[in-house]
């Protein structure tokens, strides 16, 4: 079964709640199972609240949009912004080896999310960060 929801939203903390429903709806129509489901809400969480909260330092109004394929074994997911260029694949890896108080702050979430996606790329394109993800749903052993 292929399914698939776009969610279009300003750049407003205030649209994250609306994102959400739409989404949780989406995962529990398709059936998602709970590892790729918590792996999707960690990147759409951590994507759009860093576009939202760091992307328009002008204050400039802004839209976001998710794309979300279910294709049977897998969610292929896009997710774009107007927002300033930020390859978060040029973000440096955290040393989490570090302790708290010489961490860096940020980078974390990308790093996890990097680290939880089957396939992850990114590209700058008609003035939008556009980024890909994939993630595999686990084949029940036989």
């Amino acid at each position: 079964m292929i399914a698939e929801i776009e969610i279009r939203l300003s750049n407003q903390l205030s649209e994250m709640d609306r994102l959400f429903e739409e989404l949780e709806a989406f995962l529990d129509k398709t059936e998602v199972p709970p590892r790729p489901r918590f792996n999707l809400n960690l990147a759409v969480d951590e994507f759009v609240s860093n576009a939202i909260n760091h992307g328009y330092p002008d204050g400039r109004a802004g839209e976001i949009a998710i794309h979300a394929v279910h294709r049977g074994d897998r969610l292929d997911v896009t997710l774009s912004d107007d927002s300033d260029a930020f390859d978060p694949l040029d973000a440096p890896e955290p040393d989490i080896d570090a302790s708290i108080e010489d961490r860096r702050i940020g980078g974390l979430g990308v790093h996890l999310v990097r680290k939880l996606a089957d396939a992850f790329s990114y590209r700058h394109e008609g003035g939008r960060n556009v980024l890909f993800l994939t993630l595999k749903f686990a084949t029940p052993a036989t």
